[in-house]
């Protein structure tokens, strides 16, 4: 058995079928299976050979596999196996990417899309793409491509992504295919906080509406008097007021300042009164005998007259 691999994925295959004796086995049914995985189906001719055409799928991974051929046996003729290996070369790709918008602030949403195809311009379909962020490359999310190719979708800048350049970075995750990236840079710049405005209220004039005030019921209080007990006296709730007092009130009232005075008045006029009878003793020699207006010339002395 011998077969033979392209780079669209076919797989042709051949081989002959002869019993021990080297006798051709024709009418044969060959089960073509890749790694124990049945995929197509050969029969002999008449001079045993066979031959059979499959294409791989399209998730066969790139590496190493198996392929066999198997003969079930029939009524005089044993059963027969053959098999070999096969490697599947990884497809060089082209991937694209376009993300927006270039600048963004922490929380913001970018788009990001491109598409992915073979050299032969062929689109890579079934696929899935990577989307990575940062320099330690952080998978943000996974994307798949389309049946053109195409791949599209949407991820939040880091909430605590610092200013300045952020690396994103779609990297094609499949491998039937070659390694195939694209990075495109995003400037991330915090929104500068707006300044709020300060409002002054403006003073509104407000009318005060007098509220009449009821008359107020004096209350009588005593300042003291028992308890109903007798025993305990009540005290008087009600504050004590403070008298203006006078300087009569001081003295205890008019009657006291009154008798002072008359007092104070009877000592000034007896002290007038002597001082007045001093005098005129001391000028009773010395005076003129025609002084007919003294008061006390009938007092001077027996010999007067």
């Amino acid at each position: 058995m011998n077969a033979s691999l392209d780079r669209s994925g076919t797989v042709q295959v051949k081989g002959t079928l002869r019993t021990h004796t080297k006798q051709p086995v024709s009418g044969a049914l060959i089960n073509l299976a890749v790694d124990g995985k049945p995929l197509a189906v050969g029969v002999t001719h008449d001079n045993g050979s066979w031959s059979g055409t499959f294409r791989l799928p399209p998730t066969m991974q790139a590496g190493a596999h198996e392929l066999s051929a198997t003969f079930d046996g029939t009524e005089g003729v044993g059963a027969a196996s053959a098999s070999g290996t096969f490697s599947i070369a990884a497809q060089p790709t082209v991937l694209t990417a376009a993300v927006k918008p270039t600048i963004a602030a922490p929380g913001a949403l970018l788009n990001v899309n491109g598409t992915v195809i073979l050299p032969s311009h062929r689109r890579v379909t079934d696929s899935h793409v990577a989307i990575l962020l940062g320099t330690d490359g952080q998978t943000a999310l996974t994307a798949p491509t389309d049946s053109q190719g195409n791949y599209q979708a949407t991820f939040q800048v880091p909430l605590d992504a610092p200013n300045g350049p952020l690396m994103v970075t779609v990297k094609l995750v499949d491998s039937r295919y070659g390694v195939s990236q694209q990075a495109v840079t995003v400037q991330v710049k915090s929104a500068s906080p707006t300044p709020t405005p300060t409002l002054t209220p403006s003073p509104t004039p407000t009318s005060v509406t007098p509220t009449p005030s009821s008359p107020s019921t004096p209350v009588a209080t005593h300042d003291s008097e028992e308890s109903p007990d007798g025993r305990i006296p009540k005290t008087s709730t009600s504050p004590i007021p403070t008298a203006r007092r006078s300087v009569v009130d001081a003295f205890g009232g008019r009657k006291p300042i009154l008798i002072l005075a008359g007092v104070i008045g009877v000592l000034l006029l007896g002290v007038l009164l002597g001082s007045l009878t001093r005098r005129r003793g001391g000028n009773v020699h010395s005076s003129d005998e025609g002084d007919g207006n003294s008061l006390f010339d009938e007092w001077d002395g027996p010999d007067s007259h």
